[in-house]
């Protein structure tokens, strides 16, 4: 029986965990094979652990790997492309094409239109998702499934992160966020998993606290469901099919 693969492709070390965490260790547990990419190595981010600033990114990779393993998913791949400049790419790396064409992938998870908070390096990566899976021939796509979080939930991210995104900031702020979802998947049994994720990423917490990258009460409410928004029906009817084997996921809206 051919085992289903799901792939998770993310811009840094860390979103594969916040994001996805929960469906990754739920796909783990009933025997898929779960692959992350990540662009980047993270090399910008900040040191919270004491670590040398010059090694962030080597830290970051180890800190990922760490994550996949806590999560149930293989080693992970990192494209090494520059932390920070993913805007500055027009087109979908190479990586990602290959990624797309050569992994088999049953389902492929994605940040969304709004980046979560509006990040250009998560903005980029969703433009390139998008592109190159619809430069698949149609028969040839894995069900695309991008992150959908509720409206509101990072506008105190978006707000402390705002100059990146230029003046006057784009996404503007009333598109953070999204009213509705075609899956939500319930983590709560994995939710202690999750948790050790993020907490993986150790670098990146001051204090080693998983919940204080992010203003107060936002990783708390990641931890009870995951929800998407499907690039087409064709992939949120794929998903709810392949999702229905080993968890309830129904949509909030149609």
């Amino acid at each position: 029986m051919r085992v289903p693969t799901l792939l998770v492709i993310t811009p840094h070390p860390d979103d594969e965990a916040y994001a996805f965490g929960g469906t990754i260790a739920l796909a783990a547990a009933a025997g898929w094979r779960c692959l992350v990419h990540c662009a980047t190595r993270g090399e910008r981010g900040k040191v919270h652990d004491g670590g040398d600033p010059a090694e962030v990114g080597a830290a970051r990779e180890r800190e990922l790997a760490a994550a996949c393993a806590v999560l149930g998913a293989e080693p992970p791949v990192t494209w090494g492309l520059a932390d920070g400049a993913l805007r500055e790419v027009a087109a979908p790396p190479a990586a990602l094409v290959r990624a797309l064409q050569d992994t088999g992938a049953d389902v492929v998870l994605s940040l969304g239109a709004d980046g979560a908070y509006g990040h250009p390096d998560h903005l980029a990566v969703y433009r390139w998702v998008v592109a190159a899976w619809r430069a698949l021939p149609a028969k040839q796509r894995p069900a695309l499934l991008l992150a959908s979080f509720p409206r509101g939930l990072f506008l105190p991210q978006y707000e402390k992160c705002i100059g990146m995104m230029g003046d006057p900031p784009s996404p503007p702020p009333a598109d953070i966020g999204d009213a509705g979802c075609d899956l939500e998947v319930d983590i709560r049994a994995v939710a202690a998993r999750k948790r050790a994720a993020i907490a993986a990423h150790r670098s990146q917490l001051p204090g080693g606290d998983p919940e204080a990258l992010f203003p107060p009460g936002i990783v708390g409410a990641l931890m009870e469901r995951e929800q998407y928004r499907a690039a087409d029906v064709v992939s949120r009817d794929r998903a709810r099919g392949l999702f229905a084997d080993w968890i309830r996921a129904t949509p909030r809206d149609s």
